[in-house]
């Protein structure tokens, strides 16, 4: 095709036809544009389903991450409820006249059962892939946008409401304890019939002695206003962090229907 143009080019130029041929080169040059034109956009289009597809794997990449932090959020609202539990029974526990055999065996049964959160962390790869990337923005529709900054936000306002109960628990709970309670006790009492991996997590430790090394403070406990208020204190940061896990929970129900809409 090249050399066809090339001869036909030469025969002009050669007839000295100028006019011919300066019509002849703008025809060529407009021939050239359009076929880069064209060119242009097969490749875009080609852009464009890539992007669409790479989108919609993410997509599905994220619709699992979100059905995983689903369940996490239950196995760690079961967590929080326990411990709200506890939390409000020892409150009402402490604050009656007791008539127990062994106050300090129930102080460490029970708040054995409390402490800081144990909880399983929830993966946000591709969340963050979706948030920071402005690649795949104009392939979104305006409904996953809106429930990808949701989701995003609840996981921060539940970020919020764990660093604060730790942030409790390190200074004004832990420290309590530290003063009042035999931790240590705590932990050879919960091990006085201890499992086989317990056995070899503790093995030749005082952690395995039946011995009582300390005795509580019971004064600090029963019927004391600063505990009341502490473990009162405890139960309000804990329900807010579970408020922020189930409307957390809700924000993935309505981003992933809105991902199954064009999936």
């Amino acid at each position: 095709m090249i050399k066809f143009f090339r001869k036909i080019r030469q025969k002009l130029i050669s007839e000295n036809k100028f006019s011919k041929y300066l019509f002849y080169a703008l025809g060529e040059i407009i021939l050239v544009v359009i076929g880069i034109l064209i060119a242009l956009q097969v490749n875009n289009l080609n852009d464009k389903r890539n992007i669409e597809a790479n989108t919609k794997n993410n997509l599905i990449t994220l619709r699992a991450e979100l059905i995983s932090n689903k369940e996490k959020l239950k196995f760690n609202i079961d967590v929080v409820n326990a411990q709200i539990r506890n939390s409000l029974n020892l409150i009402d526990s402490l604050n009656k006249n007791m008539d127990l055999d062994d106050k300090d065996l129930f102080l460490l049964n029970k708040i054995g059962k409390l402490g800081p959160l144990r909880l399983k962390s929830l993966t946000t790869t591709s969340l963050s892939d979706f948030i920071n990337s402005g690649y795949y923005s104009a392939f979104l529709t305006g409904e996953i946008k809106n429930n990808l900054l949701v989701y995003n936000s609840e996981i921060q306002n539940v970020n919020v409401t764990l660093d604060r109960f730790e942030e409790y628990w390190k200074e004004i709970e832990l420290p309590y304890l530290t003063n009042h309670f035999s931790i240590l006790d705590m932990y050879t009492q919960s091990l006085s019939n201890p499992s086989e991996q317990a056995n070899r997590l503790t093995d030749n430790t005082i952690l395995k002695s039946n011995k009582k090394y300390f005795t509580n403070d019971l004064e600090a406990f029963f019927n004391n206003r600063e505990f009341a208020s502490m473990y009162t204190a405890r139960f309000a940061e804990l329900r807010a962090v579970f408020y922020a896990m189930d409307s957390l929970i809700s924000s993935i129900d309505n981003l992933i229907k809105s991902i199954n809409t064009i999936l």
